[in-house]
């Protein structure tokens, strides 16, 4: 094997990336592009979208959009990074919203936040639950999921859960793990998302916390 194939197995591909803007112009329609491939995947599916559909849509030029996104599966990447970073502020603002409930409560009201989140968000459902589900987009929520963990805790802690027998992060990574799994669920059984489903994946996150929790 050659240096030079050598060093083109170590290169990240060609989907993964792409320029970064810098100027505020630039970021602002960077912005308003994944927001139109976002209203295009919902009302077009992905399969039918083209880099140059979202081109024509968001007003720019393809060669600028080529500029930032090598390919629509760039796009799509992005789409679902940025939605999955505002997950953890919709926990947050649960949480802060609610300030006198018991963690119960409130970690249910979280879970059906999310539900609604996952309903109304543009191109995030359709994205995460079709074959454009990439190995970027798993990557992005795994590292959302191991980096939110102790402070689910201290959020839940502010409403009395007090954990003992248990690392308390490595029960928050079991219950974000049973939520990301129950949402999973309820939208690959119904695109609609099945409430019942939800319901179940609150009681078995709540039972198995308290298994361990201060009474």
């Amino acid at each position: 094997m050659t240096e030079q194939s050598i060093l083109a197995l170590l290169e990240p591909p060609k989907s993964t990336r792409r320029r970064v803007p810098t100027q505020a112009r630039s970021r602002r329609r960077v912005e308003t592009v994944l927001d139109t491939a976002a209203l295009l995947i919902d009302q077009l599916g992905p399969e039918a979208i083209t880099t140059g559909m979202i081109a024509k849509a968001s007003g720019v030029s393809i060669g600028w959009l080529y500029d930032f996104f090598p390919n629509r599966e760039s796009i799509f990447d992005e789409i679902v990074t940025r939605s999955l970073d505002k997950v953890t502020p919709i926990a947050e603002a649960v949480h802060d919203a609610r300030p006198d409930d018991d963690w119960r409560e409130v970690l249910g009201a979280v879970v059906d936040a999310l539900f609604v989140f996952y309903q109304v968000e543009s191109g995030f459902r359709v994205l995460w639950f079709s074959r454009f589900q990439s190995t970027a987009m798993i990557e992005v929520n795994r590292e959302h999921d191991l980096a939110g963990a102790t402070a689910a805790y201290r959020r839940l802690s502010r409403h009395g859960l007090d954990l003992v027998g248990v690392n308390p992060e490595l029960a928050l990574h079991m219950v974000i793990g049973i939520i990301d799994k129950g949402l999973d669920l309820a939208f690959r059984i119904d695109p609609a998302g099945d409430r019942e489903i939800v319901r179940e994946t609150v009681s078995a996150v709540v039972g198995y916390l308290e298994r361990y929790a201060v009474q």
